[in-house]
């Protein structure tokens, strides 16, 4: 059953129930030439099904029923205006979401038909999507061999070049470590290993069933919104299986797995010129905690600016770090801070960046410190607004997670965050992991 159209009293998008775990966010916007359609499909992290389920945006690109080959679905996007296709998996805390898209130019601005009819560009569009999701190219109730070949050495090749990344890759380590074994902290792409042991068949089947119980987030934004809306109000979404009346229930997963007790110590030799040094340090704040505003502002003094301590004094003052900064993962509760050092000079910053923490919980914090960082994070927040695809992550951030569900309202909240307030959050920062990735040219023991 369709659901009367509600607006969230926290959020800028409407609502629509279309079906059985089935939610429409749409926010018609005139400001963008182009409409954005996503399709977010909402999993549990499994660690039995994770990798498998990473291949199905890929599989999904290369064809679908209608369009059984990537040079029909170039034709047919051409055909659309121009328009551009993605598809991807990713995290968002312990939730693993898979998503199918597609911008297009604003039907509006092209002067062609709105009413929604079949063979109008929205209804065209909104099916292709679906499609992606629902009805790829099979054979025999499988992904095509060949196919599915192809993209698992394209994912491996993807999985095995994240080191290639430094920072990132030791970050996505860490939170790996510190999750001991938990599902929920691996990666969206899943495992090596675990690539090994997928199948065309299989793959297909655990998509199907997840199509069949995952709950389903659409978000449609930008000038043609409510257009959408009209035509998907009408519409019966098609599945390859039917809906399950009980559906996977994300919730479940959203504590974060314990922190260790003791501070965990891991450390990994790769070639390269810089060792990687990261620290997990927990505030025991997350989304939807009114102190979460002072975490980040906590965030942003400690890094994550030029004008923060570890970027003016390990890398500046010290002379100890190539880069030096932070980051918040805000449904584990954790800053993480990461700098590129060498080998050698890696139990000094350790030692200096816990120097700063103990620094800031004594009140080591300035008035220009304060006010520097708060202008930064609320025009990091502004920019936001201007993006489409940056308003669809944080409200989908809030579906899932909690928490603040628009950046205005976030900022709001950063302009009144004091100094005592920042102090009390740097207190409550204790540190839980080490990870150092170590340049093996450079690593001396």
């Amino acid at each position: 059953m369709i659901s009367k159209a509600t607006e969230k009293p926290d959020g800028i998008f409407n609502q629509i129930e279309l079906g059985h775990g089935i939610v429409l966010h749409y926010l018609p916007e005139t400001k963008w030439k182009t409409l954005s359609i996503d399709v977010f499909f909402k999993i549990p992290a499994m660690a039995d099904k994770l990798t498998a389920l990473s291949l199905v945006p890929r599989l999904a690109t290369r064809g679908t029923q209608r369009l059984p080959s990537v040079q029909d679905i170039s034709r047919f996007l051409e055909d659309l205006y121009g328009a551009g296709m993605s598809a991807d998996a990713r995290k968002v805390g312990p939730i693993q979401v898979i998503r199918f898209g597609i911008d297009l130019p604003s039907p509006s601005h092209l002067g062609v038909d709105m009413s929604g009819s079949r063979n109008s560009l929205i209804s065209r569009a909104v099916s292709f999507v679906w499609d992606l999701a629902t009805r790829p190219n099979l054979r025999d109730g499988a992904y095509p061999q060949e196919v599915f070949e192809v993209e698992r050495e394209e994912h491996r090749r993807a999985i095995t070049g994240l080191i290639n990344n430094r920072p990132y890759y030791a970050t996505l380590s860490l939170l790996h470590e510190i999750s001991q074994g938990d599902p929920r902290g691996l990666p969206a792409w899943g495992t090596l290993a675990d690539l090994d042991r997928v199948n065309p068949r299989d793959t297909w089947d655990i998509w199907k069933q997840m199509l069949a119980q995952c709950p389903i987030s659409i978000y449609v934004i930008g000038d043609g919104a409510e257009e959408v809306a009209g035509f998907l109000s009408g519409c019966q979404l098609w599945f390859p299986c039917d809906r399950s009346e009980q559906l996977l229930d994300i919730s479940e997963q959203l504590d974060p797995p314990p922190a260790p007790e003791n501070v965990l110590r891991v450390e990994e030799f790769l070639p390269g010129e810089q060792t990687i040094l990261c620290m997990a340090f927990e505030t025991g704040i997350r989304e939807g905690d009114p102190q979460l505003p002072a975490m980040l502002f906590c965030d942003g003094i400690l890094g994550g600016f030029p004008h923060s301590k570890l970027f003016s004094v390990v890398r500046e003052q010290h002379g100890l770090a190539y880069f030096s900064d932070t980051i918040p993962n805000t449904w584990r509760g954790l800053i993480i801070a990461t700098s590129g050092i060498s080998d050698t000079d890696r139990r000094d910053v350790e030692q200096l960046i816990v120097s700063q923490v103990e620094a800031m919980s004594k009140g080591d914090i300035s008035d220009e410190e304060m006010e520097s960082t708060r202008m930064g994070l609320v025009r990091r927040l502004m920019t936001e607004d201007d993006s489409q695809r940056a308003l669809v992550m944080r409200s989908l951030s809030h579906e899932i997670l909690g928490g603040m569900a628009t950046p205005q309202t976030l900022a709001d909240a950063i302009l009144k965050v004091t100094k005592e307030e920042v102090i009390k959050v740097a207190s409550q920062m204790k540190l839980k992991a080490v990870y150092t990735l170590r340049a093996k040219e450079d690593a001396i023991g």
